[in-house]
């Protein structure tokens, strides 16, 4: 009865609620969670979806790769560079919300050269997939196992990053990865 008596107390309030919020004043609408201009049982729906996660929504799932000689494998978090041009040097750079297929005619990166440090050491590279290899420009062969050691894997913003070493000390990078 106690349960009956809420339920139509919860639907009296939210109908009210409902009624009242869309009258048109361009403010947000109190009561409207999932913020689509309405308030009503979707809401409800978006407030145990919060409850079921744990007090929010879970974030969206960001891709990048990296490359420079800071070892990934010691990092704790992902500082993306501001864009993905070649003249800001190593760092993180944005791939996007998903991980697309990659080929030689659309690549992740496209050869062109980054300066990653004055000197040559050994350089790291971070990948999102183990589907993407690092090529040979013209055949587009991999050559990942020739010029990178695989050192393990690492998760990062709830991505697990495949994490290589250079082979041979490098002070700049000019992979195709596909």
């Amino acid at each position: 009865m106690k349960t009956r008596f809420l339920m139509l107390l919860a639907a009296m309030l939210l109908g009210s609620a409902s009624a009242f919020a869309q009258s048109g004043n361009n403010e947000p609408l109190k009561g409207d969670v999932n913020e689509d201009g309405t308030v009503d049982v979707a809401d409800i729906a978006a407030i145990i979806k919060i409850m079921k996660d744990g007090g929010g929504t879970s974030e969206e799932t960001i891709y990048y790769w990296y490359v420079g000689h800071e070892n990934p494998m010691e990092m704790t978090n992902i500082t993306p560079l501001p864009s993905n041009d070649v003249s800001e040097g190593p760092g993180w750079r944005t791939i996007g919300k998903t991980l697309p297929t990659y080929t030689k005619e659309s690549p992740l990166w496209n050869s062109t050269v980054i300066s990653t440090a004055s000197t040559k050491s050994t350089q790291y590279m971070a990948l999102p997939s183990p589907n993407i290899k690092s090529r040979n420009a013209i055949s587009g062969e991999d050559n990942t196992d020739e010029a990178w050691n695989n050192i393990g894997t690492k998760q990062l913003n709830n991505v697990t990053y495949i994490i290589y070493s250079s082979i041979n000390n490098k002070k700049s990078f000019a992979d195709l990865l596909y």
